[in-house]
């Protein structure tokens, strides 16, 4: 009997690391079909996962970027929501945040998206190029023509931004649409930076208040 006891505890011992090998395969196996374009299996995939796992930040952000893929926008932003609630330190998820709430015109969030994106990544010329576009979207002309200015002192040759200046100063809808990098990272998400401090930059963030709903 006491043989069958500790053969028991045994087994309750390697359950935890078992659902975690679990966990992981589905994560590489939720990435590949993602990688495939298969983004209804990927959906599902990392919908399991978050179901098994609620507190696993990048299968939130995989799981939104499956819903980007199918134009399911308004799920897309519920799940970037949730994963910047675990993490809030990585701008790939503010940036696709920023992506659906464009697509579903709700700029006052898309800027507040892309602003806590170039809190870690001031580098990134187009979340300064998307918040512009969005600062015009939501009738912000001057801050739009104030970025646009800036960007063009640090990116003389950046064809949407000539583009984009040009048609709010002939006050026209804008012709050039928000720009974003080829392919969303899938595989990994990025190492967290710290930025030095950029005492030449006027625009330099602040934090500011949670995504708004």
């Amino acid at each position: 009997m006491l043989r069958g006891i500790v053969v028991s505890l045994l087994c309750l011992l390697a359950l935890p690391s078992a659902a975690q090998y679990n966990i992981k395969k589905m994560m590489e196996e939720g990435r590949r079909t993602l990688d495939q374009g298969y983004y209804v299996t990927s959906m599902q995939i990392f919908s399991r996962i978050v179901a098994l796992k609620p507190n696993l930040y990048e299968a939130w952000y995989l799981m939104a970027l499956s819903k980007y893929h199918l134009e399911d926008y308004k799920g897309a932003g519920d799940d970037c929501r949730r994963a910047l609630t675990l993490q809030p330190y990585i701008a790939d998820i503010y940036e696709l945040y920023g992506m659906t709430s464009i697509r579903v015109e709700r700029y006052d969030s898309a800027i507040i998206a892309y602003t806590h994106a170039l809190d870690i990544a001031p580098d990134n010329r187009d979340y300064w190029f998307n918040r512009a576009y969005c600062l015009y979207q939501v009738g912000d002309s001057k801050a739009a023509f104030q970025q646009l200015d800036y960007i063009l002192k640090r990116w003389k040759s950046f064809d949407a931004a000539i583009q984009l200046r040009a048609d709010i100063a002939a006050g026209r809808k804008p012709k050039q649409q928000p720009t974003k990098a080829n392919n969303f990272q899938t595989y990994k998400l990025p190492s967290l930076r710290v930025e030095s401090d950029d005492k030449q930059n006027p625009m330099r963030n602040k934090p500011l208040l949670h995504l708004p709903r």
